[in-house]
């Protein structure tokens, strides 16, 4: 009898040995996000003079999606979209008319995702994954009054944070003067007099023995000069006067000490942020987690948001100089660099097998951007599609780079024609990592209705195109493209053909497709509009994806059929929909709050 139990004990033992060696370990996920990068920047899209290596390695090692969409053409909507799958207006993170500011513009804004939004990091912080971001974040920090607690990411899931609260701007690198005072501004010219009126009075005071004790002159100097110095520093560094840069309400010089910042959870630990040599800050930052997560026994999820490509440019040393795009073309190398340095670290760390890597940039390249000064182009190039930042529904703005890796997994050296969104990432992540859905994970997401669809049989190359809740069957799919909170264009995935109906469009600078230059300078989705809703112009974007020929004529059948279905979509978009307000609609939201401060 007790041979037969031990001989029991002994299959189950070697029982579920075996089986919890069948049993693979949860992947981790890895998100490689970069900032305004064009998808004509890369070797892997078509590029022949800008060296991209590391994120071509991506391509040939996975999957490359070639008509992969943002939900926005600016950083902050777009970033919210990648992280919740959904429209960013669905939560009010999209501009409108009032004001025309498109993104979170101080680190003390009251401006940013709202705290009961579920993220991808929310989910798989749920499902036990250890979750940390690094590098830009620029989706509102929530600082505490005095900037005694500024949480940010850690109130949408991330477990850990290290990096930039908003944006890099163009004042980090040239913050400017101190001293500022126009003789020809009416203020400063009554600040003048103010000033020049009251030292005068006090003199002749003095000088009569009206003011007989020299104590009281120079205690009654003291308090006009206390006075005036604070109304002075106002006017030239935090009002709408001559200094001040107009969306931002506060001068350069101010703006490079209240926002270049580097967080490290809920503090601030840099300011101002040190520009060369911040790529590899954050990527040694990167490789750290990696490093000291390596072996854990839960896996991990770590979003990597470079500080690259935007404005301002700046490099380390070594890669000054090193493309033959000038500084523009030396920042994406060195982004390229970072992430082979981040995809080694993975390797080294044998790791690489069991880690999904997503590579993606937030829109396309800005094609306005010059150095002020020598208008030397510092934007991103797009291919051959036309427009770029901030443009609703330009190819260019809308259109970038989507790479997806796993070894063993995934097929390799693959392409994706088929049209994709950033906002499909949630639910993909989910169903590749066998993880439940959104709903299960968190229940008191139920009523949080996603805009990005499970796109993992197509990554599979088990499908042309999957869904869910009847947004693809059959292989179609619409997307919306807005451009604040305005709709600009809708896009159809029919199987057969992809159509684009236009019902606004860019009134680009002659000559080009782009509304001027300057660092700052972009389209706006109100102002530099063509609007074409009487006559909706519809493009086949199989049959031409450049969009360069004349579009479909509205006499045809097709014409007809397609824009039809597309403005009854938007019609029952419009009439079942709940939109709040734009958190971006008052300055009182997006103003920089001195009492908040960090």
């Amino acid at each position: 009898m007790k041979v037969l139990v031990w001989m029991l004990v002994l299959v189950l033992v070697v029982v579920g040995v075996v089986s919890s060696e069948g049993v693979d370990a949860p992947p981790n996920v890895l998100v490689l996000l970069a900032d305004d990068l064009g998808i004509g920047d890369l070797g892997c899209y078509g590029n022949t003079t800008i060296n991209t290596p590391n994120i071509d390695r991506l391509a040939s090692e996975g999957v490359r999606l070639t008509h992969h969409l943002v939900a926005s053409a600016m950083c902050t909507p777009s970033r919210a979209a990648l992280f919740t799958s959904r429209y960013p207006t669905r939560y009010g993170l999209e501009e409108n008319a009032t004001i025309q500011i498109p993104v979170v513009l101080h680190t003390t804004s009251h401006v940013g995702l709202p705290a009961d939004e579920v993220t991808l990091a929310t989910a798989l912080r749920a499902a036990d994954y250890t979750t940390a971001l690094v590098g830009k974040w620029h989706l509102g920090m929530n600082c505490s009054f005095l900037g005694r607690s500024c949480p940010g990411p850690l109130n949408h899931g991330f477990q850990s944070f290290y990096g930039i609260p908003t944006t890099l701007y163009q004042e980090f690198a040239a913050p400017g003067a101190f001293w500022r005072f126009s003789f020809t501004h009416p203020k400063f010219q009554a600040l003048c007099v103010s000033w020049v009126a009251v030292v005068w009075s006090l003199v002749m005071g003095y000088r009569k023995d009206i003011l007989s004790a020299t104590c009281v002159f120079n205690l009654l100097l003291l308090i006009h000069v206390a006075v005036l110095a604070p109304i002075w520093f106002t006017l030239a560094h935090s009002s709408f006067d001559p200094f001040v840069h107009e969306a931002l309400g506060i001068s350069p010089w101010l703006h490079a000490r209240v926002n270049s910042h580097i967080f490290r959870d809920e503090a601030l630990v840099e300011r101002p942020i040190r520009l060369e040599g911040l790529t590899h800050q954050l990527v040694d930052e990167s490789r750290a987690f990696l490093t000291a997560h390596a072996h854990d026994h839960k896996p991990f999820f770590l979003v990597h948001s470079f500080a690259h490509v935007h404005v301002p440019m700046f490099s380390s040393q070594h890669m000054k100089g090193h493309s033959r795009h000038g500084r523009y073309g030396d920042n994406v190398e060195e982004l390229d660099e970072g992430v082979g340095a981040i995809l080694d670290t993975l390797r080294e760390l044998g790791l690489e097998k069991n880690t999904l890597v997503y590579f993606t940039s937030d829109h396309g390249g800005h094609l306005e951007a010059v150095e002020p000064g020598t208008m030397e182009r510092i934007g991103g190039h797009n291919g051959r599609f036309k427009g770029g930042k901030r443009q609703g529904g330009s190819e260019g703005g809308i259109r970038v780079p989507g790479l997806y890796r796993w070894p063993g997994i995934l097929p390799t050296g693959v392409t994706v024609d088929v049209p994709t969104s950033l906002m499909d990432l949630m639910p993909t992540v989910l169903s590749l990592t066998g993880l439940p859905n959104i709903t299960q994970l968190v229940p008191h997401s139920a009523d949080k209705e996603l805009d990005g669809v499970d796109i993992s049989e197509v990554l599979l190359q088990k499908a042309t195109m999957e869904g869910d809740g009847g947004k693809t069957t059959a292989g179609r799919r619409i997307f919306m493209h807005h451009c604040g909170q305005d709709i600009h264009a809708l896009r159809l995935h029919s199987g057969e053909h992809v159509y684009k109906l236009y019902l606004y469009k860019a009134r680009w600078h002659e000559g080009s497709t782009q509304c001027g230059w300057g660092a700052y300078k972009s389209c706006t989705c109100f102002d530099d509009v063509i609007d074409v809703r009487k006559e909706p112009q519809l493009y086949d974007l199989t049959r031409d994806p450049y969009e360069d020929n004349p579009p479909i004529s509205p006499d045809t059948p097709e014409y007809q059929t397609v824009t039809k279905e597309l403005l009854d979509y938007l019609h029952k978009w419009r009439t079942t929909t709940h939109l709040p307000p734009s958190q971006l609609s008052t300055m009182e939201n997006v103003k920089w709050n001195m009492w908040y401060q960090p």
